[in-house]
């Protein structure tokens, strides 16, 4: 069977399928997909197990991120239909603003049936502008002082997602992936933060491969941890 390629784009909502173009309003069987970002503020405490815990934004001793940017080279979805395998690949979204619900979402149409073995693939790499992920945000020492911290994570990431099995019936699908951003700093504790070169007037934190290396490091460890895919009926 021939490679099921999709191809995706705001601009021009075309949909390749089996070598015919389809115009994606046509189906009444529909996958939406999209990207949100979760838990924007966590605690940094004193001792690993009372950080990555979420807490009202800007608390005392807590991370609080207030704008987070993504750039994605390449999406693709793989799964098998009666024990066919079938893929989706839709490239090139950059700088999509992930606290903004539902972001990066877009719909197309699917084959009704049972697909198992379902799999996602985020390739995030740099664009001619930014990063693969920026996250910018405010550090809140245990005293109440506050701190502007803006990370880059500016190395290429690969995601590896999987969902369970799922039957697609007549009817609005959504594939969510969502980043818990606690989970970021679970397991880090507030000296990560608070034992970091500032720069500029305000004593901002920069996090990227050169600079604060050592918590670059860390958040890098555990960005992956921070993904997950959810695939369910969507609320008409």
């Amino acid at each position: 069977m021939k490679r099921l390629l999709f191809v995706l784009s705001f601009l021009s909502a075309a949909i390749l399928l089996n070598g015919c173009t389809k115009d994606s309003a046509t189906s009444d069987t529909q996958l939406s997909y999209s990207f949100n970002a979760i838990n924007m503020s966590a605690s940094l405490g004193a001792t690993s197990t009372a950080s990555g815990l979420i807490v009202p934004a800007l608390s005392n001793g807590s991370i609080t991120w207030n704008s987070a940017s993504i750039n994605i080279a390449k999406a693709e979805f793989s799964a098998t239909l009666a024990g066919v395998p079938v893929s989706y690949e839709a490239k090139n979204f950059f700088g999509v603003n992930t606290l903004k619900p539902d972001s990066l979402s877009g719909v197309v149409p699917l084959k009704a049936g049972v697909y198992e073995n379902i799999k996602f693939k985020l390739t995030l790499t740099e664009s001619t502008t930014n990063p693969p992920l920026i996250l910018n945000g405010t550090y809140t020492e245990a005293s109440g002082t506050k701190i502007p911290v803006s990370v880059q994570l500016n190395q290429p990431q690969l995601l590896n997602l999987e969902a369970g099995r799922y039957e697609v019936t007549a009817g609005k699908h959504r594939a969510k992936i969502v980043i818990e951003l606690n989970a970021l700093v679970r397991g880090l504790i507030a000296s990560d933060f608070g034992q970091t070169t500032r720069i500029g007037t305000d004593n901002k934190i920069v996090v990227n491969a050169t600079t604060n290396r050592a918590l670059f490091e860390k958040l890098m460890a555990r960005f992956s941890n921070c993904v997950n895919v959810n695939v369910s009926l969507a609320k008409q």
